[in-house]
């Protein structure tokens, strides 16, 4: 869970105006930066894929439905930013009622977010390695439960935070550490980070492993585009959390050494707290990437790409796991070399997983 650590604090450790001033920018003008930077280009991009699914494919398969998911969660919550600038450059004086409520829409989406990026991972291992196996996906109201029980986890984990989150606290800041006790803090950051990184980005990993060994019969320029832009998913996901989870596990060390290495526990918390406001700004960057990232990713498995623009990319983004599944499986029908598909026979399968 995410904690603050206010300015005035500085006091308690005796920093002097040039300490004050380092404080200030690691606390407020770094993470401010970093989230209007967010604000600013990911909420044109998440609604530009909006409009685009809303307004031009009435008939969406799994893949679309799944973008489409991503995008309404990731414009959710970049829609909060304006609130944490506020809240990171002044005291928290809007109610705790809407503390409560803004760390657990933050909390929701995210977890929203990341468990359709997972699926997504999922979507497209079967897609490309277990081509017939995958049809099941795209059926109606598979895809229907499906969704509806990503939102319904992302519901339950993060419900936790409407009773640990608090503004009524020493700094006066709007935070989620509000625990009866030590036990109860390292259970909940264990879980959060097992649940929202370490296991997600195990599948991820895993799939798109699997899928870059697949794309082996690509010709050359197509296989290395397409393993950048596998590598670019993994990393993007990995840049963005990984700083959040890294400091989010100090706490826990902290907690578990206090007893023994009260000193050692100290410097792990105060660390944890000076950059607080930064690994939790850096998380929205997954927000703001996501758009393009998987666009192009997406993208990259139909081989070339069709325009420079990215309208013109996300318009041929439908096509690609009906494609890819198509070639897969015709080739294994037919016993037809890749490359050699017979076009009508690939009509057929696009047409039944759409």
């Amino acid at each position: 869970m995410r904690s603050t650590m206010a300015l005035n604090s500085s006091t308690e450790t005796g920093l002097n105006n040039t300490g004050m001033d380092t404080l200030w920018v690691q606390h407020t003008l770094l993470p401010n930066l970093i989230l209007s930077a967010c604000f600013l280009t990911g909420i044109p991009g998440n609604s530009f894929v909006l409009w685009i699914i809303l307004t031009k494919f009435p008939r969406r398969s799994f893949t679309i439905a799944l973008i489409l998911n991503l995008a309404m969660a990731d414009l959710m919550a970049l829609l909060t930013v304006p609130f944490w600038i506020y809240d990171f450059a002044t005291s928290w004086n809007l109610g705790e009622a809407s503390c409560k409520l803004l760390v657990y829409f933050n909390y929701l989406t995210m977890y929203a977010s990341i468990f359709l990026i997972t699926l997504m991972s999922l979507h497209r291992f079967a897609v490309v390695v277990l081509p017939v196996a995958s049809k099941r996906w795209q059926r109606p109201h598979v895809v229907y439960i499906t969704l509806v029980a990503v939102w319904l986890l992302a519901v339950a984990f993060a419900s936790p935070t409407l009773i640990l989150t608090s503004s009524q606290n020493v700094e006066g800041d709007c935070s989620d550490d509000v625990y009866g006790a030590q036990w109860q803090q390292i259970v909940d950051n264990v879980v959060e980070t097992l649940f929202s990184f370490v296991i997600p980005f195990a599948v991820i990993a895993i799939c798109y492993s699997c899928v870059a060994r697949k794309v082996g019969t690509l010709k050359f320029h197509q296989k290395m585009k397409t393993k950048k832009l596998i590598i670019a998913v993994v990393g993007g996901f990995f840049v963005c959390w990984l700083p959040y989870h890294i400091f989010s596990l100090l706490t826990v060390c902290a907690l578990l050494l206090q007893s023994t290495f009260p000193g050692v526990a100290k410097t792990l918390d105060h660390a944890d707290k000076v950059v607080s406001n930064i690994h939790w700004a850096v998380a929205f960057l997954s927000s703001t990437v996501n758009p393009i990232l998987y666009a192009f990713a997406a993208q990259s498995f139909r081989g070339e790409l069709q325009g420079t623009s990215f309208a013109k990319l996300f318009f041929k983004l439908h096509e690609d796991a009906d494609e890819t599944s198509a070639n897969t499986t015709t080739t294994k029908r037919w016993n037809i070399p890749a490359g050699e598909t017979p076009v009508e026979c690939r009509h057929e399968v696009t047409q039944d997983e759409t």
